[in-house]
């Protein structure tokens, strides 16, 4: 019989619970709760269906595991940002942070989709505030250097508007996002976009 040190058994089980939140993740992502079932994770994931039951009860508690462990990933990621010269700089970058992590980013829009309801009776700390905060961030910076035309008292509302606008291309393309020369044009057409409509309009010369 083999005999493993606790360090050993504990890592073979972080090892294997980490698996399953991948494959967790990356599943849900692309098949929604509907598709999603624990038997389609053990053979996504090579883990055991009877194994896994030892992690997680149910489809329910893996789900609300990977939200949790996602949303205080990225927010440690985005912290992690340089701030750009301008606020122009900084909505572009916000915009590849997001194809970035799109994986991340599709999990936590059909999370919040589903369990809408859980969230708001549970004692999460999530809240829908936090989700567009990084473009908030983005339209005070326009504020400040006056490269953003908008009034103070609408910056919530816009910076909504604009998150849900470049999740939406997001969502179109997923799980196929562009990358290379592709991602560069599809970040520059939103970004020039989003410039045309915080930027104030050039009076032109009489």
């Amino acid at each position: 019989m083999l005999h493993y040190h606790r360090t050993s058994v504990t890592f073979m089980k972080n090892t294997t619970e980490a698996l399953l939140k991948f494959h967790a993740k990356l599943l849900f992502s692309r098949v929604g709760y509907e598709g999603f079932s624990m038997r389609i994770l053990s053979k996504e994931s090579g883990v055991g269906l009877s194994s896994m039951y030892h992690f997680f009860k149910d489809k329910d508690q893996i789900l609300h595991q990977v939200f949790d462990d996602t949303r205080r990933q990225l927010g440690k990621e985005r912290a992690t940002l340089f701030t750009p010269a301008t606020a122009s700089d900084m909505l572009r970058q916000r915009i590849i942070f997001q194809f970035h992590h799109i994986d991340d980013v599709i999990f936590i829009l059909k999370y919040y989709l589903h369990f809408r309801d859980y969230i708001a009776t549970s004692k999460s700390s999530y809240s829908t505030e936090n989700s567009y905060k990084h473009i908030k961030e983005v339209l005070e910076r326009g504020l400040e250097t006056k490269e953003f035309k908008l009034y103070e008292d609408t910056v919530d509302e816009q910076a909504k508007v604009i998150t849900h606008a470049i999740n939406g291309f997001l969502l179109e393309c997923y799980p196929y996002p562009p990358r290379g020369t592709e991602l560069s044009k599809v970040v520059e057409s939103i970004h020039s976009f989003l410039i045309r409509s915080l930027k104030p309009a050039e009076v032109p010369m009489s």
